[in-house]
């Protein structure tokens, strides 16, 4: 859902909610312009003036999405670590990061949609694709691994923390992208405020063990059997 405007802001943000559904559930290639128009109401001259044309508009989605996912974490989640975060505050940062990330989007956008949108163009190459990684995945990428490594005391460019920081990002995003899988295997009607609760307790928990698995001893907080690490 797309906040309520006038004139010719709310027909184009109807056209980029009707484009957002349509190439996240069949593809840019499958729809057409004329489509997009008839599920948002405007004319279809209305996409070549606000947008330029079908390329432009998906431009504009994958824009729109990005917007949302800062406006969901901060864009302070984007931007480098401070030099002086001590070991205990980026562990802490790093926590609670995670937890936001589990966090449903809020109630004023619709999650599937968007869920949809992302899972679809982060799949292959494309504009969008190029849009999406520079603009938000990777700023949040960066930002977790050096967050990750100061809390750990690992070298923040080892490729061994690149990936276990995407162990990290893919326990967050499974719960935000495939909930509907949580909620139907966990016998749930929603993911409601004690849902949310469970979900953060849980990744919580595997955050603070998976950085003492991966510390230096001195920043442990629990002992860890050698093999384990």
């Amino acid at each position: 859902m797309i906040e309520n405007q006038s004139g010719a802001a709310a027909t184009r943000q109807a056209i980029i909610a009707a484009a957002l559904r349509l190439f996240g559930e069949y593809g840019y290639n499958a729809v057409s312009t004329r489509k997009i128009a008839e599920l948002s109401g405007a004319n279809i001259g209305s996409i070549a003036y606000h947008f330029g044309g079908k390329p432009g508009l998906m431009r504009a989605c994958a824009l729109y999405v990005i917007d949302i996912a800062k406006n969901n974490i901060g864009s302070a989640m984007l931007e480098p670590i401070s030099a002086k975060m001590t070991p205990t505050e980026a562990r802490e940062e790093l926590v609670e990061l995670m937890v936001r990330l589990v966090q449903p989007l809020t109630p004023n956008y619709d999650q599937d949609e968007i869920s949809a949108f992302i899972m679809r163009y982060i799949a292959l190459p494309s504009e969008a694709f190029d849009l999406l990684f520079n603009e938000f995945i990777e700023p949040l990428n960066k930002h977790l691994r050096q967050l990750l490594a100061r809390a750990t005391g690992r070298d923040e460019n080892g490729e061994d923390l690149a990936i276990l920081t995407f162990t990290l990002l893919g326990q967050a995003h499974y719960f935000k992208i495939c909930r509907h899988v949580v909620q139907r295997s966990l016998d749930w009607d929603g993911i409601g405020q004690n849902e949310c609760l469970k979900l953060r307790n849980a990744v919580r928990f595997n955050v603070n063990a998976i950085v003492d698995a991966s510390a230096t001893p001195a920043l442990r907080r629990t002992p860890v059997h050698e093999d384990a690490v």
